[in-house]
């Protein structure tokens, strides 16, 4: 008994030490690990955003096992396409697959209770659809908009939000307007790669 009891303990004291290093990692150093199928940096992951992703979902849905199956899923997905997966932000990209993933739960959940109640509307499920990408993809654009430098950000705010035209915008910074074309091509060249990963959620 007191072997068998010895094992589990030592074997437990193994486990840690063959973990040991890997919290010390960047999320950067991880995601290179992860991509080479190395299961110890995916457990990292896991363990580092756990619950801030559990927080994510919670709020969203309030209901912890609902969070939770999401939360397990995103993760599990991560691992299988690991190796397909371009991703320049791991807590950006985790925090919004949840957070889609919940919208896609939500829109699970009215369907069902149309169809339980037999209200469902012909269109009405393509309409919920439009609306829920469309609110993922703009929360999703927006912090791509915000991480953006600063005078980059401020030129595409510009443009968008006031409709202000290249000249003005130059003229209300006090740049060139080749230096405001440089700064709009950075921020659209920014938001095109965004695009480009967010087909990711949909595959």
């Amino acid at each position: 008994m007191t072997s068998g009891i010895s094992q589990v303990f030592y074997g437990s004291i193994f486990a840690d030490l063959s973990m040991a290093g890997y919290n010390s990692y960047s999320d950067d150093e991880l995601l290179s690990r992860l991509r080479i199928a190395d299961e110890k940096a995916f457990t990292e992951i896991y363990n580092r955003y756990w619950e801030k992703l559990l927080a994510i979902g919670f709020y969203r849905l309030l209901n912890k096992q609902a969070a939770e199956d999401i939360v397990h899923e995103v993760m599990m997905s991560l691992w299988t396409r690991k190796k397909e997966l371009a991703v320049q932000s791991l807590s950006s990209y985790l925090a919004t697959a949840v957070k889609f993933a919940v919208f896609k739960s939500i829109l699970r959940d009215k369907r069902r209770r149309e169809l339980q109640q037999d209200q469902a509307v012909p269109g009405s499920l393509n309409e919920t659809v439009e609306k829920l990408d469309a609110l993922f993809l703009q929360e999703y654009l927006s912090q791509t908009i915000e991480q953006l430098p600063e005078k980059a950000k401020l030129v595409f705010t510009y443009s968008r939000d006031r409709g202000l035209t290249i000249s003005q915008i130059a003229k209300k910074m006090n740049l060139s307007p080749k230096a405001i074309e440089y700064h709009m091509t950075k921020a659209l060249r920014s938001l095109k790669d965004t695009l480009k990963k967010i087909k990711s959620f949909f595959a």
